[in-house]
């Protein structure tokens, strides 16, 4: 007869993760077959679009989706082993980011900037956290602006991450004048590599275009978009501030590596509100963000009835992709 430890274990090992990546990859299939559909599958970059290398056949298109959230949970999940920036090992985060991509099917159902722009930045997260208090972080600031600079060009919702990188390297203690000029450097390359080359011209260079959320919303088509970022913001915010008064007695490099999560937590939140239009986008961002402050309210404190929210989480979450889907 199973304990309620053993459920708190179960719920936190690598076995519930496995059984929600599996329902996550039936369920999205399911998905696709009853019509759900990204509206927001590229956007305008400065230099091309992203659709320009998103074109792809539905099934491939699916397919390749599905890989790319599968591996933004291995990166959390290797970020968390080789960092520790939760108290313990732990996979709830990766299997709480499938239960809220089952709840928004729309998100998962073909490839789009939403999901490069997690599994990128989620990429350059190891690069940065691996500079900590280096004496040589310049190479790695180098290449986390170069790749930033090259997403930008095929689409703008990257550029949110320019200052919050930014702000990371501060917070992992290797800014300086050299580390600077390393990320001007970076930033300016691969355009310098572009018009230098002639493959465009200044003047077919595009400024983002951003729209805020109260100029032009229609409700009745977004009803539902909204209603699930709010409350996943909204809870995101709780858990958040719950779980930061814990976060503070960490050793100082914990501290830095969480102070990074939440910054980037509020820069998804107001570019979300700012660029209402890529709405979808920003999603699977701050479903991360979301995931990474639920594994530590499940770790931080050992309530021994603590799986009793994370079924009811995981319920709601089933909930919402019946209705989206069969109604």
């Amino acid at each position: 007869m199973f304990r309620e430890n053993d459920i708190n274990k179960f719920l936190n090992g690598r076995q519930f993760f496995i059984l929600t990546a599996v329902l996550f990859v039936i369920l999205t299939w399911v998905a696709s077959g009853f019509g759900c559909s990204n509206p927001q599958s590229g956007t305008p970059g400065v230099c091309l679009s992203s659709q320009s290398v998103l074109r792809l056949s539905p099934v491939v298109s699916l397919l390749l989706n599905l890989c790319g959230f599968i591996g933004v949970c291995a990166l959390m999940s290797l970020l968390n082993k080789a960092y520790t920036f939760t108290r313990d090992v732990t996979y709830v985060f990766a299997s709480a980011f499938m239960l809220l991509g089952i709840a928004v099917p729309d998100i998962a159902v073909q490839l789009y900037d939403g999901t490069m722009l997690c599994f990128m930045c989620l990429f350059m997260v190891a690069l940065l956290f691996g500079i900590y208090q280096s004496p040589y972080p310049q190479r790695r600031v180098f290449l986390i602006s170069l790749l930033l600079s090259a997403c930008c060009m095929y689409s703008y919702a990257f550029m949110y991450l320019i200052p919050v990188f930014f702000v990371g390297f501060l917070q992992m203690r290797s800014m300086s004048v050299r580390s600077a000029l390393a990320m001007v450097l970076g930033l300016v390359t691969p355009f310098w590599i572009v018009l230098g080359m002639g493959i465009m011209e200044i003047s077919e260079l595009m400024l983002p275009r951003w729209e805020n959320i109260w100029n032009g919303i229609d409700m009745e088509r977004s009803g539902f978009f909204i209603g699930v970022v709010a409350v996943t913001a909204i809870v995101t915010v709780i858990m958040l501030a719950r779980n930061i008064l814990q976060i503070i007695n960490y050793k100082m490099q914990v501290r830095a590596y969480n102070g990074f999560f939440l910054v980037l937590t509020v820069a998804t939140m107001v570019v979300m509100v700012v660029d209402y239009t890529n709405l979808l986008v920003y999603l699977p961002m701050l479903n991360v963000c979301f995931a990474i402050q639920m594994a530590h309210a499940f770790t931080i404190k050992k309530y021994l009835r603590r799986y009793i929210l994370y079924f009811l989480f995981a319920a709601a979450c089933i909930g919402v992709y019946v209705w989206r889907v069969f109604y």
